[in-house]
């Protein structure tokens, strides 16, 4: 839970580039052409043993991204990773699919845009919601995204859906994480400038588990958990960055006081 709006926005990563590395408008242009001849472009991760870096290269031979073997990184796609990028819906309609080693498909995102954006923009996304550049600086590509969902795949088989739908009149942005295309086990409603909002998480049978707020992308504020069975409030407190941070009170289906507890970054205080 350290981050509601993170859960895998992985693709957007992926093609990722460092201006003193890799022209940003002379990659895009290549890319952008490659998909109006061909509507498709696939990219292969292989290892530059001479100047020890892991790339992506295009399927006509073209460095798409260049990662040094020496930096830290959390998520380095494996060598033979390959990720397509698919224009057969038209431009406003991109589809991104990553294909492990073997051949299978892990994970799929789809766009749906109210008009054109750079390729090399989309990284930009992630990287607002990693808290690293201002809303101010990525507005104007948010404007033109409508909604993004994310489909991860375990063994060929879809296991999760996550969704993004932009409210450019509210200037709010609603996250839907679900195990199918009608169990929904989280909800976010946050503001597009600053990641405000609320946050829900649900027990299997659709009854609210937890609410919380959210402040800066983060679970900050109170938070309160609801019973599976009658959907009454049974717990109540205050949580800061994810963890819980002050008192913590727990009621039976009466809503009888059944215990108290303080906490400080996640840890009771005994």
């Amino acid at each position: 839970m350290r981050k509601i709006l993170l859960f895998l926005l992985i693709f957007c990563s992926f093609i990722t580039y460092s201006t003193n590395r890799l022209d940003y408008d002379e990659l895009d242009k290549y890319i952008s052409e490659k998909l109006d001849r061909d509507k498709e472009i696939i990219l292969t991760y292989k290892i530059n043993k001479i100047n020890n870096t892991l790339e992506s290269i295009s399927d006509e031979g073209k460095v798409c991204e260049v990662i040094p073997l020496n930096e830290e990184s959390e998520a380095l796609p494996a060598v033979g990773t390959k990720i397509k990028i698919s224009e057969k819906k038209g431009n406003l309609n991109p589809v991104i699919e990553m294909y492990l080693p073997s051949g299978i498909l892990a994970q799929r995102i789809i766009y749906k845009l109210n008009a054109p954006t750079k390729h090399t923009d989309k990284s930009l996304i992630t990287m607002y919601l990693e808290g690293e550049i201002p809303y101010n600086d990525i507005k104007l590509i948010i404007d033109k995204i409508d909604n993004i969902q994310i489909e991860i795949y375990k063994v060929g088989k879809i296991v999760s859906f996550r969704r993004y739908a932009i409210n450019h009149k509210t200037k709010q942005i609603i996250f839907r994480e679900s195990i199918n295309a009608k169990t929904i086990i989280n909800k976010s409603v946050l503001s597009l400038d600053g990641l405000n909002g609320i946050s829900e998480s649900y027990y299997d049978n659709g009854k609210i588990y937890l609410k919380a707020d959210i402040k800066n992308n983060k679970l900050t504020g109170k938070v309160e958990k609801f019973s599976e069975s009658s959907g009454k409030l049974i717990g109540k407190g205050t949580i800061k960055n994810g963890l819980l941070d002050g008192e913590f009170i727990e009621y039976d289906e009466a809503g009888k006081i059944i215990s108290k507890a303080k906490y400080k970054d996640g840890k009771e205080i005994k």
